[in-house]
């Protein structure tokens, strides 16, 4: 439900998830001071999940009102499809833009750049153990980016709502991997790099939500990839046994970039590889039996 109207459509219309963890008071702060608030062409929109307050939305804020069970892509799409505006921007409540941010996308829309994403930078101190989820999900993603990188940050990313024409949403959510992938495949736009445009991970979560978080989004995938895959993946499930050492690689190699990264992956490592068995069972799940039947998956 949409708390307050705007008249005229904007350039640009932020979307903003959230989850019951995310600090609402903390992001009203990181988007007045990375200047976003008051903009007359841009409009920004807060997924406010169940009695979160945020004050009065006032000049371009405007909330929506979601369920805790409300993943992230079906905030995005519910927001998208209630608001009109020339460019979209995904970001994250627990993932800021910083000073400097609204600039860099100004110029890539003044560009006429398709799509294009930015930086994940982490926001906790180098041996803080909050950075776990930072390396696990956004090691890849720290600043410089590597234009050769075949995958992007989904709380990151802006493109022209035009696209949507062409590659409409999916189901009764919004999925940014199938929709980059259609829009690279349909229309041959690969998303553009853009070093400037950086958020902060301020994410923390308890432990035991985490990898309860962790083991539901690896559920997701196995299941979104179930039907295509057919009987093979029983085949594809059977890997739940390595699959934990690969992803660990996976994130050790993202890490070596920066050696205050894979510092951290060594010194954390026990508790990513518990972090990735998690996933590894959800996955396994999502492949066998598919999004469970409350169709709970926390963000």
């Amino acid at each position: 439900m949409r708390d307050q109207p705007v008249a005229s459509e904007p350039l640009l219309t932020i979307v903003i998830a959230s989850s019951i963890q995310s600090d609402h008071t903390g992001l009203c702060e990181s988007l007045a001071s990375a200047g976003l608030l008051n903009q007359p062409d841009i409009r920004v929109c807060v997924a406010q999940i169940d009695e979160q307050t945020m004050g009065t939305p006032e000049g371009n804020l405007s909330l929506f009102r979601f369920s805790s069970r409300t993943p992230f892509f079906e905030q995005y799409a519910t927001i998208i499809q209630q608001t009109g505006s020339r460019y979209i921007a995904l970001l994250d409540a627990s993932c800021p833009p910083t000073e400097g941010w609204i600039r860099a996308v100004r110029q890539m829309m003044q560009d006429k750049t398709p799509v294009f994403y930015g930086p994940v930078n982490s926001g906790w101190p180098g041996k803080d153990s909050r950075n776990i989820g930072y390396l696990i999900e956004y090691a890849q993603f720290r600043e410089p980016l590597d234009p050769k990188l075949p995958e992007y940050p989904g709380n990151n990313i802006a493109f022209q709502r035009e696209l949507l024409q062409e590659v409409p949403l999916v189901g009764s959510g919004f999925q940014k991997t199938f929709f980059l992938r259609q829009v690279q495949e349909k229309l041959n736009i690969t998303p553009t790099s853009c070093n400037d445009m950086v958020v902060t991970y301020r994410k923390e979560f308890p432990w035991g939500y985490y990898l309860r978080r962790r083991y539901c989004h690896g559920r997701l995938y196995g299941a979104s990839h179930a039907e295509t895959l057919g009987f093979r993946r029983f085949l594809y499930a059977v890997g739940i046994f390595i699959l934990p050492l690969l992803r660990y690689s996976r994130i050790l190699r993202a890490s070596r970039r920066a050696p205050v990264l894979s510092g951290n992956v060594l010194r954390f490592s026990v508790l990513i590889l518990f972090s990735e068995c998690a996933w590894s069972v959800g996955e396994c799940a999502g492949y066998i039996a598919g999004v469970p039947a409350d169709g709970v998956f926390l963000d």
